[in-house]
């Protein structure tokens, strides 16, 4: 032991990242893991050393977290990254989306929107918006919706602006295609309130970066598997928007007495009036018989029984995944 002692136990003079002695001027610090350096040179390695600078210099333990200051410059990272910006945030940017497309329906009535339209008149302007309402606070080179505004503005420039999406421009085009879709049913109060353009946003979000339509497949799938949960916010907006319809337009007093009247009143007010010309693909037959028994249930809930329409509330899936396990089960039986 007194060997050990005498041998080993030897004082530190000098920092092992500069050589230099310890003065009172080049103060010596410890680490966590109990390494001494000079005060000034562990904060240098810190600051501006290069590879892995977070961890100790000579036993590398690592003593934080690195955050890369700026995230991956490409249509996946940002759209990701859109995703997880704040409710609020988000709340902002579907309102300015909403206001961009009251402009074009004044404009154009029918709904029929060019990409061009979309693009120039809704979507970009509600990015720009949304980044320069960010709070000074933050930091402007972090902002999902600034580079997202960048990433389109200069590819669709670069491309002589052309009448189609590409990129990150598809789910967003896809994005004003479902909300104008929804413009005759949905009331205008109802585009102000946050939970519902949430539900707008994780419907559209569910479809993916890629495709650019919405499908009645994709709808007919998610009501066929409603354990799937991927394409269930679509199915949820969906149900919503017919809830919407029945609560204000005008309904029959009772509904026709043979199946094929009310099928056709059925397809009239939930596929022609909801999905029109802008949802890609024709609903089956399959999926008719079951809407009409979700037709009969809404109207049940909503008229006889005098209860709220839906409106995307926490805890509404499971009102809308039981009307739809009962629809399907009373075809099947019957």
């Amino acid at each position: 032991m007194e060997n050990f002692i005498s041998t080993q136990l030897q004082p530190v003079e000098t920092c092992s990242i500069c050589t230099d002695v310890f003065s009172a001027e080049h103060q010596p610090v410890t680490l966590p893991c109990k390494h001494i350096f000079g005060h000034e040179c562990i904060k240098k390695w810190l600051r501006t050393g290069r590879g892995n600078n977070a961890a100790c210099p000579c036993c590398r333990l690592v003593m934080y977290e690195k955050q890369d200051p700026k995230a991956a410059f490409d249509t996946s990272s940002i759209w990701k990254a859109l995703g997880e910006q704040p409710p609020e945030r988000l709340h902002t940017f579907m309102t300015k989306m909403w206001s961009g497309l009251q402009a074009l329906w004044q404009q154009k009535p029918d709904g029929k929107f060019t990409i061009t339209e979309l693009l120039d008149q809704a979507i970009v302007p509600a990015l720009v918006q949304t980044a320069n309402s960010q709070s000074p606070s933050m930091a402007r080179d972090n902002d999902p919706f600034l580079d997202c505004y960048n990433l389109i503005a200069a590819s669709w420039d670069s491309l002589g602006r052309p009448d189609t999406a590409t990129g990150l421009a598809i789910p967003f085009v896809r994005l004003g295609r479902l909300m104008s879709s929804a413009g005759s049913t949905l009331p205008k109060w109802l585009t102000t309130v946050p939970r519902t353009n949430r539900l707008f946003w994780k419907a559209n979000a569910c479809l993916g970066i890629t495709d650019s339509d919405i499908s009645w497949d994709v709808v007919m799938d998610a009501y066929k598997d409603l354990s799937k949960t991927q394409h269930f916010p679509l199915l949820h907006l969906y149900t919503m928007l017919i809830s919407q319809g029945m609560a204000h337009n005008p309904q029959p007093g009772s509904l026709p007495t043979r199946r094929h009247e009310i099928m056709n009143l059925v397809v009239e007010r939930c596929c022609k009036k909801i999905g029109g010309e802008t949802w890609t693909g024709k609903p089956n037959n399959e999926f008719k018989e079951v809407l009409v028994v979700v037709y009969e249930e809404l109207r049940r809930y909503q008229l006889e029984k005098k209860k709220a329409s839906l409106r995307g509330h926490d805890g509404e899936e499971t009102l809308v995944m039981g009307v739809w396990a009962l629809a399907g089960w009373n075809v099947k039986k019957g």
